[in-house]
């Protein structure tokens, strides 16, 4: 039996003053009515991606963007359809949403976006959506209150060999205060342990071919930190939210991270990195964001 075709849908993220995103309720006689997604649509043939995004969202919600970036890009197959789902964040924006297909709207904290009943391809993009671009390997809790306030990051926190170093509750609550995210770096059912009593965000962990399925929800984040692009596309068909690829050499060739973001359709941080100056560059090849590592961490 033939493939079905693939569509491209071309949707965008919006946010209000208080942080909340903009869902939309697909409307009675659309397929899968009753769930809710992003606001977007099908884009034209040869039509400009951004060009799309403004007119499905003008058309859709009444409002004009005025500027966007892309967020993520993934492909997903429903029983009876493949989609490409191009999501641009609308960083500006003119008019006020409404629902101008008769569909029910909502605004919603990116953290409470796992609790709704959302189509299955948008979960990444709520994952997207929660990590910040940039993530920090640190081994210290002196690491984590030395950073800057004014940039959040997605916080790798390298646990000891032994995984007996608990994570200190308070520290991760004032991180998390200050808008970072913050993540156990560690091995197995020990690294996830430790990370849930911290309340942490969620557990980063070194592959070995585990399955991943903690929490298929995505309120409690999975990410794995793999060495080789096999074990990153093993680890997303095992349930990662997110991947962490980071070859002990150098990091992976843009070429190669373009084509590897394709092929997976969860965020991505590719490293490591002294600092973040390529991150704009690994981003227009399709990854999250880039992954820091200063010169006198160990290896993680």
């Amino acid at each position: 039996m033939a493939e079905p075709p693939e569509i491209h849908v071309i949707a965008g993220t919006l946010f209000d003053q208080d942080g909340r995103v903009l869902i939309a309720q697909r409307p009675r006689g659309r397929h899968m009515a009753g769930r809710w997604e992003f606001p977007g649509g099908k884009l034209a043939f040869g039509e400009d991606p951004l060009e799309g995004l403004a007119r499905e969202l003008a058309e859709e919600l009444g409002v004009t963007v005025r500027a966007a970036r892309p967020l993520i890009r993934l492909h997903h197959s429903y029983p009876d359809r493949r989609v490409l789902l191009d999501v641009w964040c609308v960083t500006d924006f003119e008019g006020t949403p409404q629902g101008l297909d008769a569909q029910a709207l909502d605004w919603v904290k990116p953290d409470e976006l796992p609790d709704r009943d959302l189509l299955e391809a948008d979960r990444a993009i709520v994952t997207a959506l929660r990590l910040p671009q940039r993530a920090r390997l640190v081994a210290a809790e002196e690491e984590i209150t030395a950073l800057r306030d004014d940039e959040a990051q997605t916080i790798l926190w390298q646990l000891a060999e032994s995984a007996a170093q608990a994570l200190d509750p308070a520290i991760v609550r004032a991180a998390q205060a200050r808008g970072h995210r913050v993540f156990a770096l560690g091995d197995g059912v020990e690294a996830v342990r430790l990370a849930a009593m911290a309340g942490a965000d969620g557990a980063v962990l070194r592959w070995h071919g585990q399955n991943l399925h903690v929490d298929r929800a995505g309120r409690f984040l999975v990410g794995v930190l793999c060495e080789t692009e096999t074990g990153a596309i093993e680890a997303a068909g095992e349930g990662a939210h997110f991947l962490v690829v980071a070859p002990n050499q150098a990091p992976v060739p843009e070429r190669e991270l373009a084509q590897l973001c394709r092929m997976v359709s969860i965020p991505v941080f590719s490293g490591w990195y002294p600092d973040a100056r390529r991150a704009g560059r690994l981003q227009s090849a399709g990854a999250h964001g880039c992954a820091i590592r200063s010169r006198s961490s160990t290896r993680p």
